[in-house]
């Protein structure tokens, strides 16, 4: 193998280590930036289901509170009956 030819080939390997590790780079900051992202829109619906719970929780407190004898006694009295 001549001088020239080994010079050849070392230039290949150089050039498509530096190429694969590149690639590699690209790929691990694609990676980063879509968990990012994802990360973000997981937060934002942990967020949201939080709240739905939250009024889940007031509306089936205010539904006990129209299914109890206290709301026919308010609506009674606010239409003026009176119980005996």
């Amino acid at each position: 193998m001549t001088e020239e030819k080994r010079n050849r080939i070392m230039a290949a390997v150089t050039v498509t280590s530096i190429l694969l590790i590149a690639i590699l780079v690209a790929v691990i900051i694609y990676q980063l930036v879509i968990l990012s992202s994802v990360n973000g829109r997981r937060r934002k619906i942990e967020q949201e289901i939080a709240y739905y719970e939250e009024q889940t929780k007031k509306e089936q407190e205010h539904l006990d509170y129209v299914q109890s004898e206290w709301f026919l006694q308010d609506k009674l009295l606010e239409y003026g009956y009176h119980r005996p």
